[in-house]
């Protein structure tokens, strides 16, 4: 089951005109998320949306300008992968029913107890982890494809050698775990029977530094290095 650290990669984008609950909501909702916007109506909601790009969008079903139906299905002409949870306080509205067709993932029925809200989140968690498992993200720029094994800067590929793209995946393989001088030699060299330097580990460990985020690989003092988690 999921839980509050499985979406701390994650951003939210939550909508709800009712300051008073969304005020309430926000607090909740930063302890699971990244960051968490806050929009008050619909039109409000699609400008951040534009902005940031969030992972999940949790908008109330009625909302000034642009309701959650509506405005759900403006994103869903472009975007299939965005998790969109409506929430409404009929399980028979006839917005909801409208909202079959237009792929919505999950549906929070008012009143939204702190259990169900807690439920929900647990489930897009899994689905979340599910879709990006391939994606390693370093930042919202670089990310690795586990799935072609190929490192990108803004969807650019960024070149790895064949030893760099053997230690990367040690790393990530290995998140935030000490990495050893000697695990690296017996991975990335382990064809080469011939005595490897303390100098060539070093030279291939700058080398990848230097085409990920900074303080994405940290030294360990007396033992190696880390990759640590964005």
């Amino acid at each position: 089951m999921g839980n509050k650290d499985s979406l701390k990669h994650f951003t939210l984008l939550y909508a709800e005109d009712d300051k008073a609950i969304q005020k309430e909501m926000l607090e909740y909702f930063s302890s699971y998320f990244k960051e968490v916007f806050t929009a008050d109506d619909g039109n409000e909601a699609l400008e951040l949306y534009k902005q940031h790009k969030p992972d999940v969008l949790i908008l109330d079903i009625y909302m000034p300008h642009l309701t959650g139906i509506e405005l759900t299905k403006i994103l869903r002409e472009n975007d299939y992968k965005t998790k969109i949870v409506l929430i409404t306080a009929h399980s028979n509205d006839s917005l909801l029913l409208e909202s079959i067709n237009i792929d919505v993932n999950y549906y929070l029925i008012k009143p939204a107890t702190l259990k169900k809200v807690k439920d929900m989140l647990n489930k897009i968690s899994i689905d979340l982890l599910r879709s990006s498992e391939k994606i390693i993200r370093f930042d919202e720029n670089i990310y690795f494809n586990q799935t072609n094994q190929k490192l990108f800067n803004k969807n650019i590929e960024i070149k790895l050698s064949k030893k760099e793209l053997s230690l990367l995946e040690l790393f990530i393989i290995n998140r935030n775990k000490d990495i050893t001088i000697e695990n690296i030699m017996s991975h990335c060299w382990s064809d080469i029977f011939i005595e490897i330097s303390l100098d060539s580990v070093k030279s291939l460990v700058s080398n990848l530094r230097k085409k990920l985020p900074k303080n994405t690989i940290v030294n360990v003092y007396g033992v190696g290095y880390i990759l640590k988690n964005s």
